[in-house]
């Protein structure tokens, strides 16, 4: 009898919990999108909404019904399309992949029945997703596929997994590589792998290690859902060519003395042209690849046992480290592997022989225990040993671009401006460039004796090159139309398309296919041979789908009549049903109408749509209310459980709040949405998760509403960090208007920093720079702006530098961290400094005491003024010019005491300042040694040991890029143009220049350009250099020849590029003279490295840091480029401060 506490099996099974779980997780599992009909297309897209009681209601009948039908009728089998996609061309012609799939509500159904296999059966009370024990036996080294308990996820990210499985192999690579523990790198490639499975070895590993404690009725449950997982029904009509396609059987079949390569073809078992089930596992439906997984355990015990070592597997991809290669026989090596498979695989069959016979679907043993099955490893080719100690250094250099792909994969989603996504598209193109280099001068030089390795090393250069290339090209596509045009882009994505070759003008191969003449047997092969080169690397489909955004009519038809030509060089000219490619390019073919995919997603891709709809139902009375009756709600609100919380909207009425139950216990998605539904609607902001607000009225947003939507936007949002934050709106802090220019850098915070208790912390952060510096500083109101401005450009730059720099790469912690820098690290500048500090000071006061008195016995010996006093005739003017000239030095000893020591008083203000206290104790002492740091000497900063990889906090890193940003902020923006010319004779010297200087400068530019070092050492570290080019436009052109007193060590004019738009500086090099004392300098050059003399160190130190480190894959170069935008619009005064301050440097 079974606890009230636990689900049956089968209740489980058809329950709306597991059920909507399935929906739930849709987009994770649905493999093959572009091979869905056109209904289940639609219904794809209205699963969007996971709210939509109505869709989803029916759905769920129509799921559970199907799982009955499969569960009551013996032989109802799922029943599935197959689709073949071009693989690659081979001797014997073109090749391809067989792709299933099956209507939609089946793959929910099948999903539905994989739970029981992937997790433990929920407890009533408890429904967290645990991993079953058979999920558990997948070995921690298999990195594809493994089972997510997250509900979103079926599986985990394969992106993240097989960049990690990349990655991993290719860090081992190298430690091996220099250690030597293992010798011997081994690939292992798995021939035809899902066709070759028999479904039974599956079957009876599954069923041997599911738990001991299974009832008998609920044992045979999990046979029979097993058997409907395993074998499916093809219900498509292949003709002759694509069934030997698709049953065509290459097995290395071991025979004592010899191996003999046998090639079966329809023929080789007699029933095969009758037979109606799919081959092997299904690949493209939901299950097949965790399937895939449980028969890759038995395998790799077996690799294991001939080659032990370190492994990484990724479903039937692995890599071994080994000791065990015998180099003279590693071919028997590996017959011997296959001979082990096939020794498992017989002893499992002729254990289960008779159980089998009521296991296979009706009449089917003959096909699924012919030649067609059993798994083998390749034996040429694609398997193979590398020695480690004679490693070509290409290979090894791979670790270096793999570290490339993994940072790119990451930057790629976290640019937030123009400038970061032309230099990464930089980047992308020229390491793209040095695979394509690399790949080609493979082709050229190889060796026989060496074919499987090069094989293998131009199988991962392929990979690489698709993965810059497809970027690149997305990256290329947002700056079109460039100048007004899209020419040039499309003709780089019509090489892609179309192929070098056949875009030549003397070639009339496209010719004849637009006028649709019959082509050569040559011809043919020339196009197949094009087409293919490109779509294996996957950069076809991205380069066709961006090519139709920009195509005209008709370019669009005669990319349509090529498409078509290739689908018919494939399969024939007669419309089939099995073609890849005339399905997932029905809509440029026009084999299909119905719904276009783009409004599809105009139409359904909301999730919030069915929410938008309940909130205005359920909250019709608060719409448009005061803030004092919104505030009064949300108290009450916020007092309500979870479960309150969802019932709030999602009533029992609704029916959806008990569906949901499996997922809202396994994730706070479902309830961050409800909660962001309603919050956005009494806020009158629009719901959605975008991080950037305003309101849809004329009220202003205040702070407690920003920092509310700010948490409930935020993925990583938690119910109970949230509450603990207590955030009121009637609080003091809570009620004030949002300082807007916050938006500016919202959407860094939540791309960089994540967490929403730390962007919480951010944004009282800003409030707090606004707050303080709302009234300026008494004794640096002539001093550039450090309010919250200065810090949003600061994080602006941090962002830019950080994209533009490759090698400086940081954690979300050291974001927050420098983040908080970005505001706090000028705080002390404000301050008013006591009066007594004067008194205190025996240094400089003492010092300018002595001056002050010299000055007064000089201007009144006690002569005249006994004098005048005795006449009653007091010098009044003398005693008033004292004064101010006292005044005035005492107030630049006041503005120099702020401003000299202000790095290091910042550090101590946030260290004790009781204001910030919401920041924890270590959090602050971070934040205070980066802040103190933008002051140092830059010897002192990038000479600090670390290494950042290895550091939880990468402190040294912080340190230079809050530099490097506070040093970029330079723009005209820092100063009032109207309180310059009014008040310039009231400044101080230097503050007049530095005021004169910004009013100069029009912000920065941050690029970066690549060159290509040595085509010979292609790949390896430092043969690309990186050059980054800071490019300063300035409104003035005054270049008049100087002599130079001293000669720049840290940076030298570039004098073959000086021309009248501007100068170049090179930094790290010193200044050469060009023999010409007198005329060795300009104006514009000496004017810059004066006013910009600490970036140029700066810069110097970085540039040096970036070149000495080991591990930095670029060469480093640095350039400032000083573009003069408009002719010197200085008026005589301006130009004379700025003239008798450089005079003097």
């Amino acid at each position: 009898m079974k606890s009230k506490d636990n689900m049956g099996y089968r209740e489980y099974l058809l329950s709306d919990e597991n059920i909507y779980l399935s929906i739930y997780s849709l987009n994770s599992y649905v493999f093959e999108y572009d091979l869905l009909d056109a209904n289940d297309r639609e219904l794809y897209h209205s699963l969007q909404d996971k709210f939509d009681k109505k869709v989803i209601n029916k759905v769920i009948l129509k799921v559970r019904k199907r799982i009955e039908e499969l569960l009551n009728k013996d032989e109802e089998f799922i029943e599935v399309k197959v689709y073949f996609k071009p693989k690659k061309m081979s001797k014997d012609g073109l090749e391809f992949r067989p792709l299933h799939t099956t209507d939609l509500i089946t793959q929910i159904a099948i999903v539905a029945m994989l739970h029981l296999f992937v997790y433990e059966i929920p407890e009533k009370k408890d429904y967290k997703l645990l991993l079953s024990n058979l999920s558990r036996l997948i070995p921690s080294d298999f990195y594809g596929n493994r089972v997510s308990t997250k509900p979103e996820c079926l599986f985990k990210s394969w992106k993240k997994q097989y960049q990690k499985y990349n990655q991993n192999s290719n860090d081992a690579l190298k430690k091996y590589h220099t250690s030597l523990e293992y010798k011997y790198e081994v690939t292992l490639d798995l021939e035809n792998f899902f066709p070759t499975i028999n479904p039974i070895i599956i079957y009876h590993y599954i069923v041997k290690n599911l738990p001991a404690h299974l009832k008998k009725e609920d044992m045979n449950l999990m046979k029979r859902l097993l058997r409907k997982l395993l074998f499916c029904k093809l219900v498509t009509q292949l003709d002759e060519k694509m069934l030997k396609q698709y049953y065509k059987a290459f097995k290395s079949q071991t025979n004592n003395k010899e191996t003999v390569k046998k090639s079966k073809d329809i023929n080789v078992c007699g029933n095969i042209k009758q037979c109606e089930f799919a081959r092997g596992i299904a690949q493209g439906l939901p299950q097949s690849y965790f399937l895939g997984n449980i028969y890759m355990i038995i395998v790799s015990r077996i690799f294991r046992n001939e080659f032990s070592g370190a492994s990484y597997f990724y479903v039937d991809d692995s890599v071994i480290f080994t000791n065990d290669v015998i180099e003279t026989e590693f071919k028997e090596q590996l017959k011997e592997i296959n001979k082990q498979i096939e020794a498992k695989e017989r002893e499992i069959l002729q254990k289960h022989s008779e159980e089998n016979l009521k296991i296979y679907p009706c009449k089917t043993k003959e096909f699924y225990e012919s030649y067609l099955y059993g798994v083998h490893v390749h034996l040429e080719e694609k398997s193979a040993y590398t020695r480690l100690d004679s490693l070509d250094e290409g290979e090894v250099y791979l670790k270096s671009i793999s570290r490339q792909m993994s940072q790119a994969g990451s930057d790629f989603f976290k640019m937030h401006s123009d400038e970061e996504n032309k230099n990464l598209e930089k980047k992308f193109a020229v390491l793209s460039e040095q695979v394509k280099i690399k790949s080609e001068q493979l082709e050229k030089s190889e060796e026989p004796n060496d074919s499987n390795v090069t094989k293998k090393f131009k199988d991962r250069l392929t990979r690489y090159y698709k993965f810059f290339e497809y970027r690149k090209q997305k990256l290329a596509a947002m700056r079109q139309p460039e100048n007004k045009s899209t020419k040039a882009y499309k003709e780089e994505l019509k090489e892609i398309i179309y192929g070098k070759e056949l875009l030549k003008g003397n070639n009339k191969i496209l010719e004849k296919i637009q006028t649709k003449k019959r082509l050569s047997k040559k011809e043919s092969k020339t196009v197949l041979e094009c087409f293919v080169k490109s779509y294996s690397a996957d950069i076809w489909t991205a380069a066709v789908g961006m090519y139709q955004i920009f195509a005209d009519k008709h370019e669009i038809i005669k990319l349509r009549n090529y498409v078509v030509q290739i689908d018919e060089l494939c399969f024939g000219e007669r419309q089939t049903d099995f073609s890849y490619l005339e399905q997932t390019y029905r809509e440029l073919i026009k084999r299909e109408e119905g719904i276009s995919e783009e409004y599809l997603r105009i139409l359904y891709d909301d999730p919030y749509k069915s929410l938008k709809q309940l909130v205005q139902i359920k909250l019709k009375l608060y719409a448009n209310k005061h803030y004092e009756v919104i505030d009064n709600f949300c108290k009450d609100f916020q007092k309500m459980q979870n479960e309150d919380i969802l019932k709030f909207l999602l009533d029992n009425e609704n029916g959806l709040f008990n569906k949901m139950k499996v997922v809202c216990a396994n994730t706070q998605r479902t309830l961050r949405m409800v909660m962001n539904a309603i919050y956005s609607y009494l806020f009158n902001v629009e719901i959605s998760d975008q991080p950037i607000l305003a309101k849809n009225s004329k009220k202003g947003l205040t702070y407690g509403e920003l920092r509310i939507l700010s948490f409930l936007r935020n993925p990583l949002f938690n119910i109970e960090e949230f509450q603990k934050r207590e955030i009121l709106l009637d609080n003091g802090q809570n009620e004030h208007t949002v300082d807007y220019s916050i938006m500016r850098v919202i959407e860094i915070f939540y791309s960089f920093v994540k967490e929403p208790v730390r962007i919480d912390n951010l944004i009282v952060t800003h409030k707090y720079i606004c707050d303080v510096w709302k009234n300026g500083s008494k004794h640096l109101y002539f001093y550039t702006l450090h309010n919250q401005e200065h810090a949003i450009v600061l994080i602006q730059n941090i962002v830019k530098l950080i994209n533009t720099i490759d090698f400086l790469k940081i954690s979300s912690i050291d974001y927050y961290i420098l983040f908080l820098a970005c505001y706090l690290h000028d705080i002390s500048m404000v301050k008013i400094p006591a009066c007594d500090s004067f008194l205190l000071d025996t240094d400089k006061a003492d010092e300018l005491a002595k001056t002050l008195l010299d000055s007064y016995n000089e201007e009144f010996n006690k002569a005249n003024l006994t004098k005048n006093v005795q006449g009653n005739d007091i010098d009044i003017l003398s005693v008033k010019k004292y004064m101010l000239d006292s005044y005035r030095k005492i107030d630049n000893y006041f503005e120099e005491a702020v401003r000299s020591k202000h790095a290091n008083d910042s550090a101590a203000e946030i260290r004790k300042r009781s204001e910030l206290n919401y920041l924890d104790t270590s959090m602050r002492e971070l934040v205070a040694e980066v802040s103190e740091a933008h002051g140092a000497d830059e010897r002192d900063i990038y000479g600090i040991k670390s290494v950042a990889s290895k550091q939880l906090i990468s402190i040294k890193f912080d340190k230079i890029l809050l530099r490097l940003a506070d040093l970029l902020d330079m723009s005209s923006y820092r100063v009032s143009k109207p309180i310059l010319y009014h008040n310039v004779e009231q400044m101080s010297e230097e503050s007049a220049f530095h005021w004169i200087s910004h009013l100069l400068t029009k912000g920065y530019s941050l690029r970066t350009e690549y060159e290509i070092t040595d085509n010979a050492h292609v790949l390896a570290p430092k043969n690309i250099i990186e050059k980054l080019v800071l490019e300063i436009p300035v409104n003035i052109s005054q270049m008049s020849a100087l002599t130079c007193g001293r000669t720049c060590k840290k940076v030298g004019i570039d004098r073959n590029r000086l021309s009248q738009q501007g100068i170049v500086l090179v930094c790290g090099q010193e200044c050469k003279d060009n023999g010409n004392q007198e005329r060795n300098c300009n104006f514009l050059c000496k004017w810059f490295c004066v006013k910009n003399e600490n970036l140029i160190k700066e810069l110097a130190a970085l540039k040096e840091y970036l070149n000495r480190n080991k591990n930095n894959y670029f060469k480093s170069a640095i350039e400032i480029r000083i573009k003069c935008n408009d002719r010197t619009s200085l008026d005589a005064r301006q130009f004379e401060i700025l003239n008798e301050y450089i005079g003097k440097m």
